[in-house]
């Protein structure tokens, strides 16, 4: 994971925007209250209020928002509000997005920044990313993990002590003692009391799963199924399946297509329990190759994309949460069918 540079971090960002925003003169900073921000920077014209993180994921990024969040009302020059700026070692494309929709700025140190000031609009897109590390996601969202994280967004309003999250993911307790502790320091849940949690920004938590979601890491058999429409593909999938009493989910945009009929689908993926057999390719008359391909069949390591599914139209389909995140990898129309999903999951959280 990729910390600080240095730690002089924050004097690195300070130059940074002296850089960006051409001013003649240096800033005067200072500290503002306790727990409102890093820091403030001033100058004639501009004041910014920053709080610096040493990793730009999704859930360090939102944890920044909230914070910034707090210094709502406070004033900069001459009564101007106060502009807010997350900085991180590198911005990536779903932290920019949570800072757009929060209407925040940004910067990195890495060449890019996104600060919308009073006479200013700095937009800089592109450079690389000069702290890249390697490494596994973060193990909240592994396989068997994200189970936890997956019952706590499937009921954002609950609080859950560790006990009934162990019963209600079917990971052990010692596990899941562990993972709170992690999503805690992730400022991913808040503490309800000595005993429970809760979710704490459910689309700051649903974005960092989906950031380190890998729908590749599926058992996954593409292949051709004949059919007049997309839907009788999927109508002719379904009852094959049922037929043999197969443990499925519609997901991607077939499972979209079902929950709000919001886009019309070529492919039809479903997640299965089971290993793909040769009997049911055959009985499907299903072509497998990565030509003209209209049909995914995906076995996950885990049986956590399962939870949560339900008969919709007379076919199962995985809770909107796994569609939400298996559309991160298909094509088409499913960056708007996500982005629709994503507004209605929710609704209390929505921020545009």
């Amino acid at each position: 994971m990729p910390r600080s540079p240095k730690p002089g971090a924050l004097g690195e960002v300070r130059s940074e925007l002296r850089k960006l925003l051409a001013l003649k003169a240096d800033f005067t900073a200072e500290r503002p209250e306790p727990g409102l921000a890093d820091l403030v920077l001033r100058a004639p014209g501009v004041a910014l209020a920053v709080e610096w993180k040493p990793v730009g994921d999704a859930a360090n990024v939102g944890s920044a928002i909230r914070q910034l969040g707090r210094l709502r009302g406070h004033r900069g020059h001459r009564g101007k509000p106060m502009i807010s700026v997350v900085a991180v070692p590198f911005m990536g494309e779903t932290g920019r997005g949570l800072c757009a929709e929060a209407g925040v700025s940004w910067i990195d140190l890495s060449g890019n920044a996104w600060i919308d000031a009073p006479g200013r609009q700095i937009h800089i897109l592109g450079n690389r990313n000069r702290f890249a590390s390697r490494g596994r996601p973060a193990n909240v969202f592994a396989p068997k993990s994200s189970r936890v994280v997956r019952v706590l967004l499937m009921e954002p309003e609950r609080a859950f002590t560790q006990a009934e999250l162990a019963a209600a993911s079917g990971v052990d307790r010692g596990r899941v003692s562990r993972l709170v502790r992690r999503l805690e320091a992730m400022d991913l849940v808040d503490r309800v009391d000595s005993k429970a949690v809760r979710i704490k920004d459910p689309l700051v938590a649903l974005d960092a799963w989906r950031e380190a979601y890998d729908f590749g890491q599926h058992r996954i058999t593409q292949g051709i199924m004949g059919g007049r429409s997309s839907e009788e593909v999927m109508r002719r999938l379904v009852e094959a399946l049922e037929s043999r009493g197969s443990e499925y989910a519609l997901t991607g945009l077939a499972g979209a297509w079902l929950l709000n009929h919001h886009a019309m689908f070529r492919i039809v993926t479903v997640l299965l329990r089971d290993p793909v057999e040769p009997a049911l390719l055959a009985d499907l008359r299903f072509q497998e190759g990565p030509r003209g391909v209209n049909v995914w069949l995906a076995v996950p390591d885990d049986d956590g994309p399962l939870m949560g599914r339900r008969k919709d139209s007379g076919a199962y389909c995985a809770h909107p949460l796994q569609v939400y995140l298996d559309l991160k990898a298909h094509p088409e129309r499913a960056p708007e069918a996500a982005a629709e999903l994503r507004r209605h999951l929710f609704p209390s959280q929505a921020r545009g």
